[in-house]
C-alpha cells in the first residue's frame, strides 16, 4: 500500500488510526469506512498486532466513557459545582459529583436557571430540576447536540426555574482554585466596558461568556478565529516565553550557567508553564485538549530529540482519545488536530529555508488542512483569511499574548501594572477590530458532503506522506478529479430540483424555505426570547445545506420574534434579492431596517394584489387587505402576511399567524383558492382551522410548525379535530421534525426529519 512505509516507520500512527477505527465502530457509520481506507493504505504483517490493539483501546474507551443519563421529568439532583454563568443569555450550571434521586451517576449535569439569577460560590449544591433528553430537532444536516454534550462529558440536563429553589449542601464553600490567583486580573477585565476586553478574557483564560455574535464574526471574518480560544498557538507562545525567560535568567547568573544544562532546565520550565497555566483557565473540555495535545507534542520534540513530529502528534491523539473518546466529533479536537499535521508537513519539508519563508508556508499549511473540516462545520470562510493570517498572528504572537501573560504575572506579583499591560494588549486588539470592521468579508459556502471531506483528507494525506509511485500519482489524479465532479454534480442537480416547500423545525416558531431550480425563498426564521438566534445556528446551516448561498427574496410575516427574531443574521450574511414586511414604521423591524439600508436591500411593506414570478413560481400577497404604516395599535398577528405560491404541479398557502381573522377574509374573498399544501396558522391554535375556511381551500396535507411541548399548548385539539374529521394529511415539526414537501411528475411526495420514506 501507498502509506506502507508510513506505517511501518510510525506506528503511533497505526495505534491512533485503530483506536478512531474502534471509536466509530459504535458512533459514526461514515467516519469508520474512513478509518478503515487509512488502515487498508497503513496496514503491514508486521504493524497487525498495532492495529488490533488501537481497535481494541477505542472500543473499550468508548464503553468506559460516561453514558448518557437522559432521564425526564422532576428529580432531586444533588452535585458540585464547576462553572456557572451566562452563555447566549441562558445561565448555566455545570455539575460533577452528581447525585440523582440519591444514586450517583457518571459524567457531568448542565442546568438552566431562568429567574433571580444570582451568584453561585457553593461548591456543593441540593436542589429539584426538570430533567429532560436532548432532542434533534429532526432537520437534515443538523448539528448533533446530544453528541456534542457527551463530547464535554454531559450526561445529565435540565432546568431550574429561580434560583431561589438551589440549597447549598452544608459542606458548600468557596471554590478553591488556581484561578483564584488570577482573581484581580479577571475582575478588571470584567469590570472593562470595552469588547476588547472580553476578547482578552477569552485568549488568557478560555472564558467566552462575554463574548458576544458580532465580537466574534468580525474576527472570523479576517480567519482568525482561532486566536480567540485556548489553542496550540497559545500553548507553544506559552513554552517560547517560558523557555526564554528561564534561559535569560539562568545565563546571567554564572554559577547557576556553569552547573546546569541551560537548555534542557530552560525546556522543562517553558513545560511546566504551559502545565500551570492548566490550572488558570476555564476548565473546560475543548481548552484541557487542547493544552494536552500541545504539551505532548512538545515535551516528545524537546526530551526524545529522535522522536518524529508525526509520532508526537499521534500520541497526543491517542491519549485524548483514550480519556474522552467522544472528542473525535469536536470540531475542536478536529481543527486541532488537522492544523499541527499541515504545521508537520511544512517543517518537515522546509527545515532549511528562510523563518519568513516557513512562516508564510505555515500559514498556508494550516489553512488548507484545516479547511476541509471548516467549510463542512462552520459554513461560512474568510477570502483573505490566509493573507490576513500573516498579517495579524505576528502581532497577536508578540505583543497581544507577551503582554497579557505579563499583565496575568503582574495581577499576582505587582497589581499596579496590570491594568496597564491589560491596556496596551488591547490596544493592539483594538487594531485587529478595525480592520475586521473595515476589511473583514465572510462569505456563505454550500455546505459539502462529509463524503468530499474524507476525500479532501485522503487526498491530503496520500499527497504528503505516500511514498511515490504512478500509483500514488493515480490515485491522487482520481481524487482531484472525485473533488471536483462531487460539488458540480450537486450543483448541476440543483439546478433541475422541481417545487419544494421545505418546512425547518425552529421550534416554537416559522420558518419555510420554497426553492425551485437554483432559485430560494426564505418565509420567516424562526426566533427565541431567551437569546438563542435560530437563524446562525438552524436556518443558515440548513440553506446552506440544501446547497444555497443567496435568496431571491426574503418575507417577514410580522415582527414577532418566532417569526423575525432569527432574520438579522440571515440578512447579514447572505446576498438577498428583496424583502417584504407587513409595516413601513415597526420598532421591533429596526435591526432589519439597518441591515437592509447597509446593505443597500430593497425593503417594501406589501398588501393584497402583491405578485412577483421567480424561475415559473407564482407568489401572491392575499394578505393584509392594505398598507400598515404605523405599528401602533395593530393585532400583527392578524395583519401578518399571507402568500400563496406554486406553479403547475403545486401551489401551497402559507399562513403566518393570520388566524381566524385571516382565516375569515380569506374564505369571502372572490377567487380560488384551493391548494396542495396549508401552512396552518398561528400554530395550529384553537380557533384556526375553520370548517368554511378548509370547505375554500380544501388542501390535501396540512403542515403546523411548532415546538415540542411549548407552553402555549398548540396545537389545540379543536384545530386537529377539524383538520381530521375533513381527511387532511397532517404533519407537525414537533412530532416528524423537518417537512419537505416537493412535486414530481408523478404527483407530490413528503419526506420528514424523522421518517425518511417517501410518502
Amino acid at each position: 500500500m501507498m502509506l506502507k512505509e508510513t506505517g511501518i516507520g510510525h506506528p503511533l500512527v497505526v495505534l491512533f488510526t485503530g483506536i478512531a477505527c474502534g471509536i466509530c465502530i459504535q458512533a459514526d457509520f461514515s467516519g469508520l469506512i474512513f478509518c478503515l481506507v487509512m488502515l487498508g493504505l497503513l496496514f503491514s504483517l508486521s504493524r497487525l498486532p498495532h492495529l488490533f490493539i488501537g481497535v481494541a483501546l477505542g472500543f473499550i474507551a468508548i464503553l468506559l466513557s460516561p453514558q448518557p443519563v437522559w432521564l425526564e421529568g422532576e428529580h432531586a439532583i444533588e452535585g458540585r459545582v464547576i462553572a456557572c454563568g451566562f452563555e447566549h443569555g441562558i445561565y448555566r450550571i455545570e455539575l460533577t459529583s452528581v447525585r440523582i434521586d440519591g444514586k450517583a451517576i457518571q459524567g457531568k449535569a448542565r442546568l438552566n436557571v431562568y429567574e433571580h439569577v444570582g451568584c453561585l460560590e457553593m461548591i456543593v449544591i441540593r436542589t429539584t430540576a426538570t430533567l429532560n433528553q436532548p432532542r434533534s430537532l429532526g432537520n437534515i444536516g443538523e448539528f448533533n447536540y446530544a453528541r456534542n454534550l457527551l463530547s464535554q462529558g454531559v450526561t445529565v440536563t435540565g432546568s431550574i426555574k429561580d434560583f431561589r429553589d438551589i440549597t447549598p449542601s452544608p459542606e458548600g464553600q468557596i471554590n478553591p482554585r488556581a484561578r483564584d490567583l488570577t482573581t484581580n486580573a479577571v475582575s478588571l477585565l470584567s469590570d472593562m466596558a470595552r469588547p476588547d476586553a472580553e476578547i482578552l478574557k477569552a485568549v488568557l483564560f478560555g472564558d467566552r461568556s462575554g463574548l458576544s455574535y458580532s465580537l466574534g464574526d468580525t474576527i472570523a471574518s479576517l480567519g482568525l478565529s482561532h486566536l480567540i480560544a485556548i489553542s496550540g498557538l497559545n500553548i507553544g507562545l506559552i513554552v517560547l516565553f517560558g523557555y526564554i525567560l528561564a534561559y535569560t535568567c539562568i545565563r546571567i547568573i554564572p554559577p547557576l550557567a556553569v552547573r546546569l544544562d541551560t537548555p534542557l532546565v530552560a525546556k522543562v520550565i517553558g513545560l511546566f508553564c504551559a502545565t500551570f497555566y492548566v490550572f488558570l483557565v476555564e476548565p473546560s473540555y475543548p481548552t484541557t485538549r487542547s493544552i494536552l495535545m500541545a504539551v505532548v507534542v512538545i515535551a516528545a520534540l524537546v526530551f526524545a530529540r529522535r522522536t518524529d513530529p508525526l509520532d508526537a502528534l499521534s500520541l497526543s491523539g491517542i491519549i485524548i482519545l483514550f480519556i474522552w473518546p467522544w472528542s473525535l466529533f469536536t470540531a475542536s479536537f478536529l481543527l486541532s488536530f488537522a492544523a499541527v499535521l499541515g504545521l508537520i508537513v511544512v517543517l518537515d519539508r522546509m527545515k532549511k529555508s528562510p523563518m519568513a519563508l516557513q512562516f508564510i508556508a505555515v500559514t498556508i499549511a494550516a489553512s488548507t488542512f484545516t479547511l476541509p473540516i471548516a467549510g463542512y462545520i462552520f459554513g461560512f470562510a474568510a477570502p483573505f483569511g490566509i493573507i490576513h493570517n500573516l498579517v495579524f498572528v505576528p502581532l497577536f504572537s508578540f505583543l497581544v499574548m507577551p503582554l497579557g501573560l505579563l499583565g496575568l504575572l503582574a495581577s499576582i506579583f505587582y497589581a499596579p501594572a496590570t491594568a496597564v499591560l491589560f491596556s496596551l494588549a488591547m490596544d493592539t486588539i483594538d487594531l485587529i477590530l478595525w480592520a475586521g470592521d473595515h476589511f473583514g468579508w465572510l462569505v456563505p459556502m454550500p455546505k459539502p458532503h462529509i463524503s468530499w471531506v474524507y476525500l479532501s483528507y485522503l487526498g491530503l494525506i496520500c499527497a504528503f506522506f505516500a511514498r511515490r509511485s504512478k500509483m500514488q500519482i493515480a490515485l491522487l489524479a482520481l481524487i482531484s478529479t472525485a473533488l471536483v465532479i462531487l460539488p458540480t454534480t450537486f450543483q448541476a442537480y440543483n439546478r433541475s430540483r422541481s417545487l419544494t416547500f421545505d418546512f425547518i423545525n425552529v421550534g416554537q416558531g416559522d420558518c419555510i424555505l420554497v426553492t425551485k431550480g437554483e432559485h430560494a425563498i426564505l418565509i420567516d426564521a424562526g426566533g427565541s426570547p431567551s437569546g438563542f438566534d435560530t437563524g446562525r445556528l438552524i436556518v443558515a446551516p440548513h440553506i446552506l445545506t440544501r446547497g444555497f448561498t443567496t435568496l431571491d427574496l426574503v418575507v417577514i410575516t410580522h415582527s414577532h420574534p418566532d417569526h423575525a427574531g432569527g432574520m438579522p443574521f440571515i440578512l447579514q450574511r447572505f446576498p438577498v434579492g428583496q424583502v417584504w414586511i407587513n409595516t413601513l414604521q415597526d420598532p421591533d423591524f429596526d435591526a432589519v431596517t439597518r441591515i437592509t439600508s447597509l446593505k443597500s436591500i430593497p425593503l417594501k411593506a406589501v398588501s393584497r394584489g402583491e405578485q412577483l414570478a421567480i424561475n415559473g413560481l407564482k407568489i401572491e400577497v392575499l394578505h393584509p387587505q392594505k398598507i400598515h404604516t404605523q405599528h401602533n395599535g395593530l393585532d400583527l398577528n392578524l395583519h401578518s402576511i399571507v402568500l400563496r405560491m406554486g406553479d403547475g404541479r403545486m401551489r401551497g398557502l402559507f399562513m403566518a399567524d393570520a388566524g381566524w381573522f385571516g382565516e375569515l377574509t380569506l374564505a369571502h374573498l372572490e377567487q380560488d383558492l384551493s391548494v396542495d399544501v396549508l401552512k396552518v396558522a398561528h400554530h395550529g391554535a384553537a380557533k384556526t382551522c375553520l370548517d368554511v375556511f378548509l370547505e375554500r381551500v380544501q388542501p390535501r396535507m396540512a403542515v403546523i410548525t411548532c415546538g415540542y411541548r411549548n407552553r402555549y399548548h398548540v396545537p389545540a385539539p379543536e384545530a386537529l379535530n377539524r383538520i381530521r374529521q375533513k381527511g387532511i394529511m397532517l404533519y407537525r415539526t414537533d412530532l416528524d421534525g423537518e417537512v419537505k414537501i416537493f412535486s414530481y411528475k408523478g404527483g407530490i411526495a413528503i419526506k420528514s426529519g424523522k421518517d425518511r420514506a417517501d410518502r
